[in-house]
């Protein structure tokens, strides 16, 4: 989720449930903690293009957040003195484990074990920025502005928690249905699928992204959930057994990236003139399917290149 998403979910949830009990300091608390986990984005103000596999780890693992919670509670009991240390502890807790939750409900993936394990769970039941859920949760705060209905905001508050769980599960069966028409379809094609997926799509939970991979050839559609309707919108060559790429791959940023991938494209082109002491370049593309979105018509995001020759591997500048 986006930081905005992120700090109105502290928000609700504490003037839906704790503001009465606790007072007004559990929402900045809250929004503060709900934010907390997002600590490694730190990584990306080094401009290294390795710097997104590394998003979402040292700040949302299960064996390191603990330690950032009781340091973030320890500056807040500073600034909030009047509760006592375990009503600031425990906000502090259940901001940084909702942010985990909404983390974990899109196709970004959360590394829960890092460092032991690169593994990147998913849910991927609502696109990385989504506008009705945002929408959700900034409609107390909206709505609760004039001075008339500010004694009802914990009702509109506790009103749009309720609005967002619904929508969550919502969400969640379209992403089932949406599954259910993509396997029909893998099915009813020749070739048996060694890959299958659906990705959530910007604007709604009617429309998701399903991607099957037979080969080294991807289809692309756009599933319709809520009628069962496919739409084929791309067919995508792979090549990640290329002498080139697989050297690329080899590498440690590529090791990488075939962890962090979820349905990798890497595509090899001959660089013209490129005859020297190193022997014939190529340059390596490598980009993500899960970032490819239909409905923006955009290009991929975080795209990796790779310069290769007979001496190795290096990374485009």
């Amino acid at each position: 989720m986006d930081p905005v998403t992120h700090t109105l979910v502290g928000i609700t949830t504490a003037n839906a449930f704790f503001r009465r009990r606790a007072g007004r300091e559990a929402v900045p608390i809250l929004a503060w903690a709900s934010n907390l986990p997002d600590l490694d984005g730190v990584v990306m103000l080094t401009g290294h293009p390795a710097a997104v596999v590394f998003r979402r780890t040292f700040g949302h693992s299960l064996f390191l957040l603990p330690l950032w919670c009781f340091l973030l509670a320890l500056v807040l009991r500073r600034f909030y003195p009047r509760l006592g240390a375990g009503t600031v502890h425990g906000l502090v807790f259940l901001g940084a484990g909702m942010h985990l939750f909404f983390d974990l409900i899109n196709s970004f993936g959360v590394v829960l074990l890092w460092p032991l394990s690169d593994r990147r769970p998913e849910l991927a039941i609502v696109f990385i920025v989504d506008l009705i859920l945002t929408g959700l949760l900034a409609l107390p705060i909206v709505l609760a502005g004039p001075a008339a209905l500010r004694p009802r905001l914990t009702l509109l508050s506790r009103i749009a928690a309720a609005a967002v769980v619904l929508y969550l599960g919502v969400c969640a069966a379209g992403r089932a249905l949406a599954r259910e028409a993509l396997v029909r379809e893998a099915l009813a094609t020749p070739g048996r699928a060694d890959f299958l997926y659906v990705f959530p799509e910007p604007l709604g939970p009617h429309r998701w992204r399903g991607v099957v991979r037979k080969g080294n050839l991807y289809d692309v559609y756009l599933v319709h959930s809520l009628s069962g309707r496919l739409e084929k919108k791309e067919q995508i060559e792979t090549h990640p057994e290329g002498p080139e790429a697989a050297r690329a791959r080899q590498t440690r940023l590529g090791r990488r990236l075939d962890r962090f991938f979820k349905a990798p494209v890497w595509e090899t082109r001959r660089i013209r003139g490129s005859g020297g002491p190193e022997g014939a370049a190529a340059k390596v593309t490598a980009y993500d399917l899960r970032f490819r979105s239909l409905v923006l018509n955009r290009p991929s995001i975080f795209p990796f290149c790779f310069r290769v020759t007979d001496a190795g591997a290096e990374i485009c500048r």
